[in-house]
């Protein structure tokens, strides 16, 4: 597990907890759980007059103990629950503890309060918000109070980060032991605010996780008998209207892959359209091709280290013909863009060619493109393995809440990502890195993995008003960094 931030779903939480439970006493675990989150609230946030509002589980009983310990602080603190309290064996054992205290308010205010703490569901949600709820969440969000989530925000699905109807919107949310997929991934990350892990005793369970934080593999170091083509070369085949973002789309591809370290960047381009590519090339080598037999001939004699493909391309029968060719080659491919409308309308078809490939397919959908060709359900990361399955590939889940699935089981999660990076050439980038890398002889899930991560941090620093030209810019400096932490 080295290297490697496991994320707990819900069914894998709740085994850690048996299992801890069964060697520690349940209600020792919730009280170190309140005392956790009850230090980190005193050292961190300022308040004055704090709400806590409990619900009936063991959520719950986290807030009535939290409570507990700021009373015996002589803190002004009150306890409230719209949906009744200690209908679990330790919540009750809570509820007990603080009898004498007359913690809890039959009617508030909320606006009298500066920090309300959510304890209604915890990782327990499993139905919509009542309209009372609805309610009631909407009055917190509309506070000016520092809102703290404990576990997970009231109102958002543990594992998909889903929301049925409203959930509470948190400034911090300070969760036990692992990390949760629905505190990444869209909705959910957008109300969870900065989120805390607190070690609170639970068994580690990490051996059997199957999802994890992205984190960039090791950089390679470059030899100093390195020449250009040990570095690898990255071939695209460009579009046959070479105009706006076709042409756009072809050379941030190639830029980018340059950019992430390869030797090459060689682009097929159809014979009339030399005239009007070349005086838009730069590094980048260009290899004509009469028509369409040319050019698979062509590919068949060469040494391709990756190849992408989609970028920039019509959607016609012409390159259907070229996609099911390339998918019976044996090099790496980055597929991007228009492949996925080339597929719609014989997926059955363009699934076994890829699963005939051993995973050396790389395929980079946004959420139109995968709906094109992949099943939906209301878990991002369970509709991205499998696909990663069901064609053997490397998926790339594009979005603020990037997925990685591989067909071994692994899914990471990119938590780190720019919402500066919706903007033309964006994808094109990525997909150019991905070729770059796989150019050098990274591994196909290890090239998905560092450009997605390389891609997201030229996001993050640049943030607004950057294009695609200015991420190519980036690259280098990020791949810098990365090997000065090496």
């Amino acid at each position: 597990m080295k290297n490697k931030t496991p994320v707990y779903n819900h069914t894998l939480i709740t085994e850690s907890e048996l299992e801890t439970f069964k060697s520690k006493n349940s209600f020792q675990i919730m009280k170190k759980a309140a005392n956790s989150s009850f230090e980190y609230i005193l050292k961190n946030i300022y308040f004055q007059k704090i709400l806590i509002v409990c619900g009936p589980g063991n959520n719950g009983g986290d807030g009535i103990l939290i409570a507990n310990y700021f009373k015996k602080k002589n803190k002004n603190v009150s306890i409230y629950s719209p949906i009744g309290l200690g209908k679990t064996n330790d919540s009750f054992k809570a509820l007990k503890l603080i009898a004498k205290y007359k913690l809890i308010k039959k009617k508030i205010v909320i606006n009298e309060y500066d920090l309300i703490i959510d304890c209604l569901f915890g990782v327990g949600l499993n139905r919509p918000l009542s309209k009372q709820l609805h309610n009631f969440v909407n009055k917190i969000n509309k506070s000016k109070a520092t809102i703290v989530s404990i576990d997970m925000p009231s109102g958002v699905h543990t594992d998909n980060g889903k929301i049925n109807s409203l959930a509470i919107k948190a400034n911090i949310t300070l969760t036990f032991h692992r990390l949760k997929p629905g505190l990444l991934l869209l909705p959910g990350k957008e109300f969870s605010g900065n989120i805390k892990i607190l070690d609170i005793g639970l068994s580690n369970l990490d051996k059997k996780a199957k999802v994890f934080i992205l984190k960039p593999p090791q950089i390679k170091k470059i030899k100093i008998s390195d020449h250009k083509y040990k570095r690898g070369t990255t071939f695209i085949i460009a579009g046959r209207e070479l105009i706006g973002a076709s042409k756009l789309a072809t050379l941030a591809a190639s830029q980018s892959s340059l950019r992430s370290g390869a030797g090459v960047s060689k682009i097929f381009v159809q014979e009339k359209e030399i005239n009007y590519f070349k005086p838009h090339i730069l590094e980048e080598m260009i290899i004509k091709y009469k028509d369409i037999n040319d050019l698979k001939k062509q590919i068949k004699h060469m040494d391709i280290n990756s190849l992408i493909y989609g970028c920039g391309i019509e959607v016609e029968k012409r390159n259907i013909e070229l996609l099911n060719f390339l998918l019976n080659q044996s090099f790496p491919i980055v597929l991007d863009a228009s492949v996925f409308s080339l597929i719609k309308d014989d997926k059955e078809s363009f699934f076994k060619l890829l699963s005939k490939r051993n995973c050396k397919t790389v395929l980079t959908p946004h959420e139109g493109e995968f709906k094109k060709i992949f099943s939906t359900s209301e878990n991002k990361i369970h509709d991205c393995l499998e696909a990663s399955k069901k064609t053997n590939s490397i998926i790339l889940y594009k979005g603020n809440d990037s997925i990685i699935a591989s067909p071994m089981g692994e899914i990471f999660i990119n938590n780190d990502a720019s919402p500066f990076l919706a903007t033309s050439g964006s994808g094109d980038v990525l997909a150019g890195v991905i070729g770059g890398l796989l150019a050098q002889n990274y591994s196909i899930l290890d090239s998905t993995k560092l450009a997605c991560y390389i891609h997201s941090e030229c996001g993050n620093r640049l943030g607004d008003g950057l294009i695609a030209s200015d991420l190519i810019d980036e690259i280098p400096k990020i791949l810098k960094e990365l090997k000065r932490i090496n």
